[in-house]
């Protein structure tokens, strides 16, 4: 997509982000998560892709996030996995050694004057809807 059809849509002040979790970020029905790291902030997709478990409310710690279902490890700079899952004992080696690990989807982000951004299919931004 071009950018004449992308534009820049204001999501939340980064002051509005914790520092320690994932939260869950809704633009126009899409379920995303915005993460944290320092000041930077990072829009992902709304669910691993481990086992597509929602990623709202996972912990991070030193910009390393956790699914809290199976435990794997995505980096929040840029998605990238730090760890798979092998979770639960039984399973999850097997699990893990048949699916193909897949960074999270990341939307163009940036920080200006103290607000999130996200680069946003839309000729006009004030017609996107967002929730946090």
């Amino acid at each position: 997509m071009s950018d004449l059809n992308r534009a820049w849509v204001r999501v939340c002040p980064i002051d509005h982000i914790p520092t320690d979790k994932a939260i869950d970020l809704n633009i126009n029905g899409q379920r995303l998560i915005i993460a944290r790291c320092g000041d930077e902030a990072r829009i992902f997709q709304g669910f691993c892709s481990h086992m597509l478990f929602p990623l709202g409310g996972s912990r991070i710690e030193e910009c390393i996030m956790t699914c809290n279902l199976h435990r794997s490890k995505f980096d929040v700079r840029d998605g990238s996995v730090v760890e798979w899952s092998t979770f639960p004992p039984l399973i999850g080696p097997a699990l893990a050694a048949i699916r193909e690990r897949k960074a999270l989807r990341r939307y163009e982000t940036r920080v200006t004057d103290g607000n999130v951004y996200v680069l946003w299919p839309t000729t006009n931004p004030e017609t996107v809807r967002v929730r946090v």
